[in-house]
């Protein structure tokens, strides 16, 4: 195991038994969730593209604070009210209480609850991408979920409290929608695939073969092939080196990464639709100045040569839009951090040692491809500030300016998200999209969580 805390730092105080005093709804079992294979359905379920139409975005409440001072709920506000206009927005809750608090929350943020659904489901984190319901559709526009393991993204083992009750969600939420459950014996997270909704997926196999050790590549792929029905996988080498895993050791200059994912696809590659691929860019510049951009850049060129020999699911190649990465956002980290308890306790493979008293540096995981896109809106990263440098908001507006010609035809939002960087990841990975056919009346009303 390479990281023992995680367990008892993140799931404390947190019992599925406890949500069984919720008066207005019925604690799903993950037991009781229907298992069904894509060979026993008449009509293949497939995973939709992010461009098509949606029902909703599924996001959770937040546990605990990454680093002090830096709310996710302040990243998570700006989101649903940008949201809420386009797509509803089903939101888990640990139980009866927090819901009320939910319903005090978005009131005292003028956010319009009436897309606003609740769900009473046991979570450890908010990273609803990796470890959240991930939503098959069929011909008959017909709904299930798919099932794959999870380890806390390699920090933690299979059977720990936290990882099973993280585990444990997708089916927690099926069995409250009444939906079948695809089921994988493969660990695999969602922030590590992407999708163009006709039958092509990209992910990266460094990550990959990190969480299956005892699979080969092509084993792996047979296994996506059948869940998701797919007709090719492509396959990335390596994603941006400030996602690194953290146990890892140093990055270089010295710094540590705050519990990244090592390498998901939605850092770095995302399909802008069913035949365009935003791809990151570091510049000849950046990577003269800075050990991370230096890395960085070797991986996305042999990922653009990947691309660029890649074709569709008809044999037609790709249209391959490169875009900036942010300027790396240093942040030092101290004892009174949750980050900081948890990188002291991890076993690090260069022999890194974090002492008590040591004040460390980190590195955020900040990513513009880590991007929000729902029905008529964009959620994109922004990262300047007053006191920041011009470049930085130079930056921001070369990739709004990218997003605005990718998609015409949307409202571009732009969120700073550093706060959720700070945990690791980004807006895209606190979200799950739910597409069109989702059952009626799938969760309590917010009117049923608020004092008389």
């Amino acid at each position: 195991m390479k990281f023992k805390p995680l367990s008892s730092s993140l799931a404390a105080g947190i019992s599925v038994a406890s949500l069984l005093m919720a008066p207005s709804c019925r604690v799903a079992s993950a037991a009781d969730s229907v298992t069904v294979t894509p060979a026993g359905q008449k009509e293949l379920y497939t995973m939709p593209a992010e461009f098509e139409e949606m029902d909703s975005i599924w996001m959770a409440w937040p546990v605990y604070e990454n680093l002090h001072g830096r709310s996710s709920l302040a990243v998570q506000a700006e989101m649903i009210r940008a949201l809420v206009p386009q797509v509803n927005v089903d939101l888990m809750v640990q139980d009866h209480v927090e819901a009320k608090e939910v319903a005090k929350w978005l009131r005292e943020n003028r956010i319009s609850s009436n897309r606003v659904r609740l769900h009473i489901i046991a979570h450890n984190d908010l990273w609803l991408r990796d470890m959240g319901p991930i939503f098959l559709r069929n011909g008959s526009n017909r709904l299930a979920i798919a099932d794959f393991g999870f380890n806390n993204w390699s920090y933690d083992d299979q059977t720990s409290k936290a990882s099973m009750t993280d585990e444990s969600v997708d089916r927690l939420v099926a069995r409250q929608m009444k939906l079948p459950v695809v089921r994988s014996s493969l660990v695999s997270e969602g922030g590590d695939r992407e999708f163009n909704g006709k039958g092509v997926m990209m992910a990266t196999e460094a990550v990959e073969l990190d969480r299956n050790p005892g699979m080969s590549k092509e084993q792996i792929e047979n296994e996506f092939k059948r869940v998701f029905n797919l007709k090719k996988v492509i396959w990335m080498k390596q994603g941006v080196t400030d996602d690194d895993l953290s146990y890892k050791g140093k990055l270089p200059g010295g710094l540590f990464t705050l519990f990244t994912t090592g390498g998901h696809i939605d850092e770095y590659a995302r399909f802008a639709s069913a035949g365009t691929i935003l791809l990151a860019e570091v510049t000849e510049n950046e990577a003269a100045k800075s050990g991370i951009a230096r890395e960085t850049k070797k991986r996305m060129e042999v990922n653009f040569e990947i691309l660029k020999n890649a074709t569709d699911q008809d044999g037609n190649k790709f249209t391959i839009i490169r875009v900036p990465v942010p300027e790396e956002i240093i942040e030092p980290a101290d004892g009174k951090d949750e980050i900081f308890k948890m990188l002291r306790g991890l076993k690090f493979d260069d022999g890194s040692v974090i002492g008590e008293n040591d004040r460390i540096n980190t590195v955020l995981a900040a990513s513009y491809l880590n991007y929000v896109i729902a029905n008529k809106v964009v959620l994109i990263p922004s990262y300047w500030k007053k006191g920041r440098p011009e470049q930085i908001r130079r930056k921001d507006e070369e990739f709004r300016q990218i997003m605005m010609k990718v998609y015409p035809d949307r409202k571009i939002v732009q969120i700073n998200a550093e706060n959720i960087n700070a945990g690791g990841g980004g807006m895209h990975c606190i979200t799950q999209q739910m597409p069109k056919g989702a059952p009626a009346a799938i969760s309590s009303k917010l009117s049923d969580w608020v004092e008389p």
